[in-house]
């Protein structure tokens, strides 16, 4: 899943922190899912310096459980236009669920 459907560009949307609507991708097929933004969550891979999306499911899919979510890695074009594409490298995107739940645990104690 990599197309999204909106008149704003990707980057403005998910990194707005006021944003509340979902967001909408079509698969190669062309159908489209609408996802609940959890978070946004950069990510150093070596040298490599990264931007990952935690999306929950808005519509039941087959292959994602009612209560967990999907890590999507931020895609710029040679043109700079921003795409979404579902990690595949699953010990990346468990390194990525972990780094989110670092942040939220910080964020969390930073709260008491």
């Amino acid at each position: 899943m990599s197309g999204f459907n909106n008149d704003k560009d990707l980057l403005d949307i998910i990194l707005d922190p006021d944003n509340t609507d979902p967001i909408s991708l079509y698969n190669g097929d062309g159908a489209m899912y609408t996802f609940e933004q959890v978070a946004v969550i950069p990510f150093e891979s070596g040298e490599e310096k990264l931007l990952f999306v935690i999306l929950k499911p808005l519509d039941e899919l087959d292959w994602v459980e009612d209560d967990e979510a999907v890590v999507f890695r931020v895609v710029e074009s040679e043109e700079g236009k921003a795409s979404l594409h579902m990690e595949e490298d699953e010990d990346l995107a468990m390194q990525v669920f972990q780094e989110y739940y670092r942040l939220l645990d910080e964020a969390i104690g930073g709260e008491e």
